[in-house]
């Protein structure tokens, strides 16, 4: 009889776990809810054109959308390893959109800058009509911005000390572990009227940036630098001491 007992009180307490709600996305204050059904078009989310269409779609002309299933999240930064413009709708599975013409390739990888919006969603179920159809689902989105600490605003400076070098000036910067520098560098160098921007040097490794300059010259570069952490951009200057 204790035997059976226990048994039972184990089968109730699996039951239970199974029943939680930890699987269940935490809804942040600033979600919100909404209905889209099938085919309506005029039911978008947040500022992006995105709709369900009459296959159970997510679609769009001007986004991006990735499916990032379950292991997705509210405030979660951009992933934009794979994307597309439909992509299916599947309760219990987050979604990433993005404006697609925001999209740059910096530094050998797809990423969003970093003073732009985009939408985590939630597909939280199916919505019926009377006949138990599928007439639309139930969803849930933030707008967000990408916090990325390891990365400066957007248009900020950084401060580099040229070293005299012989007859050259030598400048350097190293952004922290995990960022890489797009080896197009937007750079301007003049001695007065005197165009001598082909005569700075550049050296890119991953996160660091080497400038040299002549020493002869009585002004300093103007350098602009797009700089990526996972999917993520910034655009910086450097500000020559």
């Amino acid at each position: 009889m204790n035997k059976l007992l226990i048994t039972l009180f184990l089968f109730l307490a699996i039951a239970v776990v199974s029943c939680s709600d930890d699987d269940e996305p935490k809804m942040p204050t600033n979600a919100i809810a909404l209905n889209m059904m099938i085919g309506d078009s005029e039911t978008t989310i947040g500022g992006s054109d995105v709709f369900i269409n009459a296959s159970n779609n997510f679609t769009s002309y001007d986004c991006g959308i990735a499916d990032l299933g379950r292991k997705g999240g509210f405030n979660q930064n951009p992933n934009l390893s794979q994307f597309a413009q439909e992509i299916a709708v599947t309760p219990g599975n987050f979604y990433q959109i993005v404006l697609a013409n925001k999209v740059k390739t910096v530094a050998g990888n797809r990423a969003l800058p970093i003073n732009t919006n985009y939408y985590n969603v939630y597909v939280d179920s199916w919505i019926y009509d009377k006949d138990k159809d599928i007439a639309g689902a139930k969803i849930s989105y933030t707008e967000c911005y990408p916090e990325i600490k390891q990365l400066p605003e957007w248009d900020s400076q950084v401060a580099v000390t040229p070293i005299d070098d012989d007859y050259y000036y030598k400048a350097s910067y190293t952004f922290p572990k995990g960022c890489n520098i797009d080896k197009n560098v937007d750079a301007y160098f003049t001695d007065g009227y005197q165009d001598r921007t082909d005569e700075l040097e550049f050296e890119i490794k991953e996160n660091q940036i080497i400038i040299t300059y002549p020493y002869s010259s009585s002004h300093k570069p103007d350098v602009q630098l797009y700089v990526r952490y996972e999917s993520v951009y910034t655009r910086v200057s450097l500000a020559f001491e």
